[in-house]
């Protein structure tokens, strides 16, 4: 017969969560905390990481193209991509609810999400409003509006969110034969726990573009406006500096992402259907490798048809790779640009199901 205090202490151990509990343990065990930053344990876990078929993340959004920044919705839902094996074709992607969360306020259809250590921040595109979800728990919070921005629909936020306090005019200088425009730039970080406003930093050296940025390495990576710039911004002392982008160029339909700790950028290629994807070493100063040329399994019929390639996840030596425009698909590319696969289309052969077990299609998808 357990006494009051017994059960008492049991009723409590049940109701911390296991990362507490884990948290505790790395606190106080050394034997335990040795053993799982041993290299054995670190090898076998990524062994049975592989092991496990991929999935992917995805946030399904309807938008209509007439009228992308002005519509909202009341919710917005996570799903989960099951994919096959790398080896196996793709064929038809399943998903899983993974929750749903009403937002009365309404969220704005048109979003740029990204993602960190198991976090996904989420951009809205036509106010300041910035939110966080754990899918894990299913958290889903708002965070305080930041600074003003001039520009809503160049607003963006992984944490760090940079804005414009004034927009001026485009110039051209006859002398130089370059155009140019007055604006000053913002910048500003959130911590998640250690308190509840934005902290401004030092301003950026250089306004940062459309293309959504990429937290790896203990830094942010910011496309300048200014070509062929990339900016980075270290999160440990707060600082910006200017780094080596890819060899190749720059267009404005480059997207980079986070491999497994390495910066990856997807670069446009010349060619109408055609992205080199690089990948930057583990040095301090950036160094980079091309790693795949990628022809597109659907070329644009016309070449002013929006294209861009986005990095998902790496396996081995696969890549699994999503290319929105007119068709949005996902496909694994290779490192020797093998016969390709054939692609599954977002917008029309992947169905989301509903909290009520109903289905329903993305006309137009952000995932992460």
């Amino acid at each position: 017969m357990l006494g009051s205090d017994e059960k008492r202490r049991r009723t409590l151990a049940a109701a911390i969560p296991d990362d507490l509990l884990i948290s505790e343990v790395w606190c106080v065990c050394r034997s335990w905390r040795d053993g799982i930053a041993g290299a054995a344990f670190v090898h076998r876990h990524l062994e049975l990481s592989r092991s496990s078929p991929p999935s992917v993340l995805a946030i399904p959004r309807e938008v209509d193209p007439h009228d992308a920044y002005a519509t909202t919705s009341g919710e917005i839902s996570f799903h989960r991509l099951l994919l096959p094996p790398p080896e196996q074709a793709l064929g038809t992607i399943g998903t899983e609810l993974i929750f749903e969360k009403a937002w009365p306020e309404g969220i704005t259809r048109l979003i740029i999400p990204t993602h960190r250590d198991g976090l996904v921040a989420i951009a809205t595109a036509t106010n300041h409003r910035v939110f966080v979800c754990n899918p894990a728990t299913r958290e889903f919070v708002a965070l305080p509006l930041g600074s003003h921005n001039e520009l809503l629909h160049l607003a963006r936020c992984w944490s760090c969110r940079y804005f414009y306090r004034n927009f001026g005019e485009v110039s051209f200088d006859e002398a130089t034969g370059e155009w140019s425009q007055d604006c000053t730039v913002g910048h500003e970080v959130f911590t998640l726990g250690a308190g509840d406003s934005w902290e401004a930093t030092e301003c950026p050296p250089h306004a940062a573009g459309v293309q959504r940025p990429v937290c790896t390495r203990q830094a942010f990576y910011w496309h300048a406006v200014e070509e062929p710039l990339l900016i980075w911004f270290g999160l440990r002392d707060r600082t910006f500096a200017v780094v080596p982008r890819p060899p190749a160029g720059w267009s404005p339909h480059d997207d980079m992402a986070d491999l497994d700790g390495r910066l990856c950028n997807a670069h446009a290629g010349a060619e109408a259907a055609a992205f080199h994807v690089w990948l930057a070493d583990d040095r301090p100063e950036l160094q980079w490798s091309l790693q795949f040329r990628i022809e597109l399994l659907y070329p644009p019929d016309d070449p002013d048809i929006i294209h861009y390639m986005r990095p998902v996840i790496s396996v081995g030596s696969k890549m699994l790779l999503a290319v929105v425009g007119k068709c949005s698909y996902l496909f694994w590319g290779t490192m020797t640009n093998e016969a390709q696969q054939e692609a599954v289309d977002l917008h029309h052969e992947v169905q989301y199901e509903r909290p009520d077990g109903s289905k329903c299609m993305s006309q137009s998808q952000d995932g992460s």
